[in-house]
């Protein structure tokens, strides 16, 4: 009887254990983006889905794959509609045929709205709610994670840019798309330049300046050749989405879902700490070459938001002869960036 009573204990002892076990086994995820292992978004992308198994306690379980070791990034939204990917990447601004309407975050808002963890905040909402709805769902997949960096600023080698008429004829880079056609607005000069290119181009005279988000110039030590830069513009922002496949999601219980969602709002202020250390790196090199980062005045900022109102009109003219709602997820962007 001894003997029996021992193993019952023992048995009784295991049997919440084999259970936790089978639990942790529940649900296994495959992560897939194109960022480098020493990108801050692959590392804030691990701190995400590490928080989410804590949150669950460990009823999910994720298989990351970051640098396109699972696919090519312009194949990422492709992995997660067919299976190959649970969760990926999905940058609209490089797949704005299939996600246009979500590039609205990409069109200038003139005036001081640069909170970048409100931005975050904002765009996020847009993006669970409208932006799932008519343009992410359809495709099969439902976004659940969004980040944005800080806005896009005008960076000068020389004077500083505070009217539009000393914008007239000169050269800025520009990444191609909204931006391109925001600098033709302004009266400046565009010039397509890959990003890791900048840095000699300034140094060269190539071109006079840039449209730029200070955290990033700071991480290619544009401060060494830009002397300026607007810190109370927001002439666009970079969004990056993660879908997770919508049968999959449809798979896991609320609770999951729910620890998915907030998981990632929760992480976000890690990422824009960090930016902020990056842009207090980048304005104390501007202040090295002689320079610094200064506001443009109200007065200015208007005729700054007359001319950019052109390219804000154009990206709703092109989407609404779509049949695309543009002008309503405008209007809600706006709403949502400023309140």
């Amino acid at each position: 009887m001894k003997r029996t009573g021992i193993i019952a204990g023992l048995v009784a002892l295991a049997l919440p254990m084999i259970a936790s076990s089978a639990v942790a086994q529940e649900f296994t995820l495959r992560v897939a983006d194109s960022f480098p292992t020493t990108h801050q978004y692959s590392k804030n992308t691990q701190d995400w889905l590490d928080l989410v198994e804590e949150k669950t306690n460990g009823r999910i379980a994720f298989k990351y794959f970051p640098a396109e070791q699972l696919a090519k990034s312009a194949d990422l939204l492709d992995a997660a509609q067919n299976g190959l990917a649970d969760i990926v990447y999905a940058p609209p601004l490089y797949l704005s045929d299939r996600l246009p309407l979500s590039t609205v975050i990409a069109l200038p808002l003139i005036g001081n709205i640069t909170d970048q963890q409100a931005l975050n905040d904002a765009f996020n909402e847009l993006v669970l709610s409208e932006l799932n709805d008519i343009e992410i769902l359809p495709l099969g997949v439902r976004a659940i994670r969004s980040l944005v960096t800080a806005p896009y600023q005008v960076m000068s080698r020389g004077d500083k840019l505070e009217t539009v008429e000393q914008l007239e004829g000169i050269k800025l880079r520009s990444s191609g798309g909204v931006q391109e056609r925001s600098v033709e607005a302004l009266g400046a000069v565009p010039v397509a330049i890959p990003a890791p290119d900048l840095y000699p181009a300034l140094q060269r005279g190539t071109v006079d300046g840039t449209l730029f988000n200070l955290p990033t110039a700071a991480g290619y030590k544009l401060q060494e050749q830009i002397k300026y830069a607007t810190d109370n513009m927001n002439l666009g922002l970079f969004p990056a989405l993660y879908v997770i496949n919508e049968d999959v999601w449809n798979t896991l219980p609320e609770d999951i879902q729910t620890a998915l969602v907030e998981a990632a709002r929760e992480v976000i202020p890690a990422v824009v700490q960090a930016d902020k250390d990056r842009i207090s790196e980048f304005t104390k090199g501007l202040e090295d070459n002689g320079g610094g980062v200064y506001q443009i005045e109200q007065a200015q900022l208007q005729q700054w938001n007359s001319k950019l109102s052109e390219v804000r009109q154009a990206w709703v003219d092109s989407l609404e002869k779509q049949g695309k709602p543009a002008q309503a997820i405008l209007d809600r962007w706006s709403d949502l960036a400023t309140k």
